[in-house]
C-alpha cells in the first residue's frame, strides 16, 4: 500500500482524491445514491500515476460498496496483476468464485485487480468475459489506462486517480508530522514540498516524515 502504516485511511472518506467530482462519484457509488452495477457496468477502473493510493482505495471500496447495499463486509479476493502474465490462472479463479453463493449480504462477489495493465493484451481481452459473470462486481487499478482492452473500458466506471492539488493534501501531511511526533508547521512551509512530491503518497509521507525527525533531532 502507498499510504503509511501510522496514517493508512480508514474508510474512502479519509482518501486524498484527484477533485471533488471524483471523490463524490465514489461516494455517490458506495452510498448507493448511483446506481451500481446497473447498464452493464459492473467494473470501477481507477486510473492515474503512480503512488496516488489507487491501491488503498481499491481494498476499501468493496467493503464500503457493500455497506451501502445494507451489508457488512465484502469478503473481497485480491489479484496483483504481474507483468506479462496471461490471467489464465486469475480467470479460471475468478470464474470459479463467481459460481460459488457468495456470503454477502448484497450476493455479489468482489475482485479487486492491481495494476491491471501489467497483463498481455490477450488476458485484458479475455477480462472483459469474466466481467460479464453474474453478480460481480470489479475494482481495477492501472498506470496506463491506453493500455486497457476497450471492452474492458466499456464495462467500467471510470474514476481519475492522478495527483491532487497540494492544498488538498494539507490535513494529511499534517497528520503524518504529528503521527510521527512532531509538531505543527505553517502552511506554507509545507505546501512547497507537498507540491515537489507530484501527488505520490509515499514521497508525502517520507517528507513528513523527514520533517518530524529534523524537529526531534532539534529537542535533543
Amino acid at each position: 500500500m502507498a499510504y503509511s502504516a501510522i496514517s493508512t485511511p480508514a474508510n474512502i472518506g479519509d482518501i486524498v482524491y484527484h477533485s471533488v467530482t471524483e471523490r463524490q462519484l465514489i461516494i455517490n457509488i458506495a452510498t448507493g445514491k448511483m446506481e451500481f452495477p446497473v447498464a452493464g457496468k459492473n467494473s470501477i477502473l481507477l486510473y492515474g500515476i503512480y503512488g496516488t493510493g489507487k491501491t488503498t482505495l481499491a481494498r476499501l471500496l468493496p467493503d464500503a460498496i457493500e455497506q451501502g447495499k445494507g451489508g457488512d463486509s465484502s469478503d473481497y479476493s485480491y489479484f496483483a496483476c504481474q507483468q506479462g502474465q496471461h490471467g489464465a490462472q486469475a480467470m479460471a479463479k475468478i470464474h470459479n468464485i463467481a459460481q460459488l453463493i457468495s456470503s454477502t449480504y448484497s450476493g455479489y462477489h468482489y475482485f479487486v485487480l492491481d495494476e491491471v495493465d501489467n497483463w498481455t493484451d490477450a488476458a485484458l481481452a479475455s477480462l472483459k468475459s469474466v466481467m460479464n459473470l453474474p453478480q460481480t462486481i470489479f475494482i481495477l487499478t492501472t498506470n496506463h489506462i491506453g493500455r486497457i482492452d476497450r471492452g474492458v473500458l466499456n464495462r467500467s466506471v471510470r474514476v481519475d486517480f492522478n495527483a491532487a492539488p497540494a492544498t488538498e493534501w494539507l490535513p494529511f501531511a499534517r497528520r503524518v508530522i504529528n503521527d510521527s511526533g512532531g509538531r505543527p508547521v505553517a502552511d506554507d512551509l509545507l505546501l512547497p514540498i507537498i507540491d515537489s512530491c507530484d501527488g505520490s503518497v509515499r514521497e508525502i509521507v517520507e517528507a513528513m516524515q523527514r520533517i518530524a525527525a529534523e524537529q526531534q533531532a532539534l529537542t535533543v
